[in-house]
């Protein structure tokens, strides 16, 4: 064996990875929420009229049961053959390194060359304290950091850096990329302040957690560490509703709502619970808009319409697509609210494809997210670098189809790059012989 190698461990599972658990439960709650709310929740709470109907929980159902009934025809297959299904190649630890360089070098140009055409618009000192004593003068960081194609999708590449440096610190080299990965987190979490982008910082957390959980030996010898992360789905809400009125603090409390509202608690309480429950409304006011599907990918490949250049091919070639960003603000300015303007993933297929389309999609989406969420059990290098971002993705789909998106597209073809280079390179299958994990 050589030195740039280091063995993979089997571990014990984290039952709220599993893709059926999180997308039932996130989406169950949500269309529960949207239907008990009535009329008048929605138009106090939110100001948009109640478009989530009894057509539409029961379609929110019927997703729920096709994603879940994909996902369990791939792992039923696979069920009392994981013996025989154990990834036991070897991976480079020096190269899966270099890959991991690479993409946290251009993500530290990105945000270099960003943060220096900021300054070439005017950001300065005033602009930047107002994100921790609040002001109006935050909302103007928009201004002055305003995205630039091409520049601000390259640090998306930082959630590659993420998961691959999650995987070197999987086989016991955190020496190698700690300082790096914390240096992303912190960048996202300004991000996540100055851009009101909490995204971004999800974007990061979420990965390395998932594969974190799946380092041997990190929980499973910590009893107490153990419980806690078995009983985490019902702690989560509670630091979720914490983290996101601490930056809706920030973000709206201290500059527009503060003299409204007479409780901050309460706003953070029902602001959050509109982020989601208006998300599905949305998608069935679009629904309600139009009796026929658009035909197009328009919001289950939403890259295709943001990529440069490819962009001006996709809307000819599906120009009767009657929509875009403007349109649909548009659309929420008459009919629900733009200050809530996420459209809803789990229903979005149907807006592109129709019902029986909108089904077909999330079983083959099921059949997908199993695949992946089966190799990733088997530290099969593909499942480690795409379940984590798949993994995101379920827990944005009540407010959009974050894989779909232009946003994840360069992590996406990043990582499914690099696990094609690490198989490419890897030894032979051999049953003899545990796996490995990319370490020195």
């Amino acid at each position: 064996m050589s030195e740039d190698r280091n063995r993979f461990v089997p571990r014990e599972q984290v039952w709220w990875l599993h893709p059926v658990p999180i997308f039932v439960g996130l989406n169950g709650l949500t269309g529960i929420a949207a239907y008990l709310a009535g009329p008048d929740v929605y138009l106090k709470m939110w100001r948009t009229p109640k478009y989530f109907n009894g057509f539409t929980v029961l379609l929110t159902a019927a997703v729920i049961i096709a994603f879940s009934a994909g996902v369990w025809m791939v792992l039923a297959r696979q069920s009392g053959s994981s013996s025989k299904l154990e990834w036991r190649g070897t991976i480079s630890f020096s190269q899966t390194l270099l890959l991991f360089n690479i993409s946290f070098w251009i993500c530290i140009l990105a945000y270099v060359v960003w943060l220096g055409i900021g300054l070439s618009r005017g950001l300065g000192l005033s602009a930047l304290k107002a994100v921790f004593i609040g002001g109006e003068e935050v909302y103007s960081l928009r201004t002055f950091l305003q995205t630039v194609p091409g520049v601000t999708t390259c640090t998306q590449v930082g959630i590659a850096a993420m998961v691959l440096g999650c995987l070197i610190g999987a086989g016991g080299r955190w020496d190698k990329v700690r300082r790096k990965l914390a240096i992303l987190l912190f960048l996202a979490l300004v991000r996540a302040l100055i851009y009101s982008e909490r995204l971004a910082f999800l974007e990061l957390a979420i990965p390395f957690l998932v594969l974190r959980l799946a380092e041997p030996g990190v929980w499973t010898n910590n009893r107490p560490l153990r419980t806690l992360i078995r009983v985490a789905p019902l702690l989560g809400p509670v630091a979720v509703y914490v983290i996101f009125t601490s930056f809706e603090y920030v973000r709206s409390w201290s500059i527009y709502y503060r003299s409204r509202e007479s409780s901050l608690f309460l706003f953070g309480f029902w602001r959050l619970v509109g982020y989601y429950v208006t998300s599905l409304n949305n998608t069935s006011f679009l629904l309600s808009r139009w009796h026929h599907a658009l035909a197009a990918p328009y919001f289950s490949l939403r890259f295709l319409w943001e990529f440069p250049g490819l962009n001006v091919l996709i809307k000819d070639v599906f120009s009767w697509v009657p929509l875009d960003y403007g349109r649909f603000m548009g659309l929420l300015e008459f009919g629900a609210n733009p200050e809530f303007n996420n459209w809803g993933g789990l229903l979005a297929p149907v807006v592109d494809f129709g019902v029986l389309g909108g089904l077909a999609y999330w079983v083959f989406m099921g059949l997908v997210t199993g695949y992946l969420y089966s190799l990733y059990l088997r530290q099969h290098p593909l499942g480690m670098c795409l379940y984590p971002v798949v993994y995101l993705t379920l827990t944005e789909i009540p407010r959009y189809l974050y894989w779909s998106e232009g946003r994840a597209f360069p992590a996406l073809a990043y990582l499914l790059l690099s696990a094609f280079l690490l198989l490419r390179s890897a030894t032979a299958y051999s049953s003899s012989e545990p796996s490995e994990l990319p370490a020195q």
